[in-house]
């Protein structure tokens, strides 16, 4: 009995020692009739990435999530309730590029949450071809990381990805401009924001093109730069009042409650385990 009690206390420890707690983030994720070659390709590409964010071993943010994608190529919007929008890039070679109708028909600026991402760059297209989906920090960590910061907020965030910010007229961004740029930089200030974790400027660059559009005339009380081009323009905006936020999905999940949750869980178990072999040791005289 003693070995039994000793083998549930090392399974609890396992448990306690491995990936953070992190919730369930419910993704509506328009595509647009996206394709990369040939039917459900873009689709196969997603479910991909969901099975790497699922992965502790691949995920770098200190939690893993849960990720529920709903797709929607056109039409209504399906029925649900939402985390995050994730929009399909309108740049990159697609075999067929991405339609925006029936998302601007159901959704306007105001529909969103606390937490509203706008890139210029198209990591879902270079998460399918180059570089690839081999390594976190690149496109895989941009998405992860993005997907895991705008689903945790208050409401429906929302991440654009390159030239599908142009389908809502959002305040505060001044113009869009189209550029093809190879180097994006990560200013140090936001370097340690979860919505950066893993990833580096040289992790960003180096796409071949790594971003399409950047943003000048920003409003930066409205929207903080998590990464720029050399120059200095924005490539990446965020909504400033939430930048710094989290990455532990479903935006009911607070992080250190549920770390605290897990810890006293641990706790509460490996004590009552303790006293249980205690009471079941043999007494030697």
């Amino acid at each position: 009995m003693r070995k039994r009690s000793i083998g549930l206390m090392a399974t609890l420890l396992a448990i306690a020692a491995g990936p953070a707690f992190g919730g369930t983030v419910n993704i509506l994720w328009y595509t647009g009739g996206t394709e990369v070659s040939g039917a459900g390709t873009y689709e196969a590409d997603v479910n991909n990435l969901v099975t790497q964010e699922e992965n502790g071993a691949f995920n770098t943010s200190g939690s893993v999530n849960t990720w529920n994608v709903t797709f929607w190529s056109g039409g209504a919007m399906p029925a649900g309730s939402y985390n995050v929008l994730v929009a399909a890039s309108s740049e990159g070679p697609w075999s067929s590029t991405p339609n925006y109708a029936s998302l601007t028909g159901a959704l306007n600026a105001s529909s969103f949450g606390s937490r509203v991402m706008l890139t210029g760059q198209d990591a879902d297209w270079h998460y399918a071809n180059f570089p690839g989906p081999g390594n976190f920090n690149g496109p895989a960590g941009f998405l992860i990381d993005a997907i895991n910061w705008a689903g945790s907020g208050t409401g429906m965030g929302a991440l654009m990805l390159g030239g599908s910010s142009h389908t809502f007229a959002f305040t505060g961004i001044g113009s869009v401009n189209n550029i093809n740029n190879n180097t994006v930089v990560i200013p140090p200030a936001f370097a340690s924001f979860p919505i950066n974790s893993g990833l580096t400027s040289a992790g960003l660059s180096g796409w071949s093109i790594s971003a399409h559009e950047d943003f000048t005339g920003v409003d930066h009380t409205l929207w903080t730069p998590i990464n720029q081009d050399g120059s200095g323009d924005d490539i990446t905006i965020v909504s400033a009042a939430t930048a710094s936020g989290g990455t532990t999905g479903g935006g009911t999940v607070p992080e250190a409650s549920s770390t605290f949750a897990l810890t006293f869980l641990g706790v509460a178990f490996l004590a009552g385990f303790a006293r249980l072999a205690r009471r079941e040791s043999p007494v030697v005289s």
